[in-house]
């Protein structure tokens, strides 16, 4: 429930500046703030805002993927500080789930390689980083890594949303509850 509020509270934000010259700005902070708090994917600011100013579809991708990496290398870091112990306390499932199991192979195997493709591809970017803050971290290694991947993942969806809106004209949907559904919503174009 409360990633609909927070997808919707995007959206509302997002039309309110749509026609601003400081639209791929607020994206950019917005991923940032995705990022750090891990609540909802960039992607869910990054397609709507391109749909609502398609024109600056190149500056919000550049912006989204600025503000994620930097999201990210403070959560390495902020990962770093707080050591194996609280991170497993704040992430008990992450020992069973075979997605995370699956990155974390991925990032011992490959490094800042895997990184790289995780950061770019549609898998969840945590464990590679709770990883990495696990060993020590290169800052500068980590952003660049994680910037190069956005760029192209962000770049891509932008550059798609831009050219083929009518494929993703749902993301504009405010989602809304669904009838008779108890804690359950009805998602209509979002991630």
């Amino acid at each position: 429930m409360l990633r609909v509020l927070l997808e919707n509270h995007l959206l509302q934000r997002l039309q309110r500046v749509a026609r601003h010259r400081f639209m791929p700005a607020l994206v950019g902070c917005l991923a940032f703030g995705l990022t750090v708090s891990m609540t909802v994917p960039v992607t869910s600011a990054l397609i709507p805002a391109v749909l609502l100013s398609p024109r600056h579809w190149r500056s919000i991708a550049l912006q989204a993927a600025f503000g994620s990496a930097l999201g990210a290398t403070l959560l390495v870091l902020l990962f770093h500080h707080l050591g194996w112990a609280q991170l497993h306390a704040q992430f008990p499932a992450m020992l069973d789930s075979a997605a995370w199991q699956r990155v974390i192979a991925w990032t011992v195997e490959y490094g800042v390689i895997a990184l790289f493709a995780i950061a770019a591809l549609p898998l969840p970017q945590t464990p590679a980083l709770i990883f990495f803050a696990i060993t020590e971290p290169s800052v500068a290694q980590i952003f660049l890594t994680v910037l190069l991947g956005k760029l192209i993942k962000y770049f891509l969806l932008a550059m798609l949303a831009a050219l083929f809106p009518a494929r993703f004209r749902a993301f504009l949907d405010v989602i809304e509850p669904a009838e008779g559904a108890e804690g359950r919503t009805a998602r209509r174009g979002w991630s």
